[in-house]
């Protein structure tokens, strides 16, 4: 997970951040971090931060009795990032083949789920999208009429190019992530991104908000599940964005 954790943005670890606190987790220090990190650019500071987040997400990933047990034992605590990639992926019905890396892990969860749920979207939601992301009416209506809503990355791809199919997977995935940790704190998280670093911005058509408000919410389990599902799939954005390919299978 470091090596996913250290390529981020100072927005990106704001982001993760405020998934990760609540009422009775402030994430005071984690905050300093980030704000610490802009000031120095140090990279011993960046490290110390990336440390202290996949802690807290991998506390998130495991129940209390099983943090508590694996610290007395001298263990690392918390479940392993991999583990907590594979149950969201159980819980969002993806099958995940084996890999070799975690980022490669995360970029195919994104790509597959976002393209399966694009494919449950009525075909004048998803007619939109691929106009707002550049594609022509005309285009978009005959690829859609011969998909016959059976939908595939490489597919998509090689109809539209990988600009406008990374543009499609972000905005599936804003919309998901949105719905899963609330309208107010998306507005919040995504509005500080999309300020800071614009380019998130270009990535995601205006359909995502729409989206956010019609999809039904995900069924999860328990708090810590309605955490660790968004911020998987936003680590899985954040490798889309920065040109990671889910192709380094075994």
């Amino acid at each position: 997970m470091q090596d996913i954790l250290s390529d981020l943005a100072p927005e990106d670890y704001r982001f993760l951040i405020g998934i990760i606190q609540g009422p009775l987790k402030p994430c005071t220090s984690l905050k300093a971090d980030v704000e610490e990190l802009v000031a120095s650019q140090s990279e011993g500071v960046r490290r110390r931060l990336v440390s202290s987040l996949e802690n807290e997400i991998r506390y998130l990933g495991s129940s209390d009795l099983a943090y508590q047990f694996r610290r007395a034992m001298g263990q690392v605590p918390g479940r392993s990032f991999r583990s907590i990639v594979k149950d969201t992926a159980r819980y969002l019905k993806v099958p995940l083949p084996t890999m070799n890396t975690e980022r490669a892990m995360v970029t195919f969860l994104a790509q597959d789920y976002a393209t399966q749920q694009f494919g449950q979207l009525p075909e004048n939601q998803q007619q939109r999208i691929l106009e707002e992301l550049g594609v022509e009416r005309e285009r978009a209506l005959t690829f859609l009429k011969k998909a016959s809503g059976v939908f595939a990355g490489p597919v998509l791809i090689e109809a539209f190019g990988l600009v406008v199919v990374q543009g499609l997977i972000k905005t599936v995935l804003f919309g998901m992530v949105a719905k899963t940790i609330g309208r107010q704190l998306a507005v919040r998280l995504f509005a500080y991104l999309f300020a800071r670093v614009p380019w998130w911005a270009g990535w995601i058509s205006p359909a995502a908000w729409t989206l956010s408000l019609s999809w039904a919410a995900l069924n999860l389990q328990g708090p810590a599940r309605r955490k660790t599902v968004p911020i998987v799939l936003f680590l899985g954005m954040c490798c889309l964005r920065d040109g990671a390919e889910a192709a380094d299978y075994i």
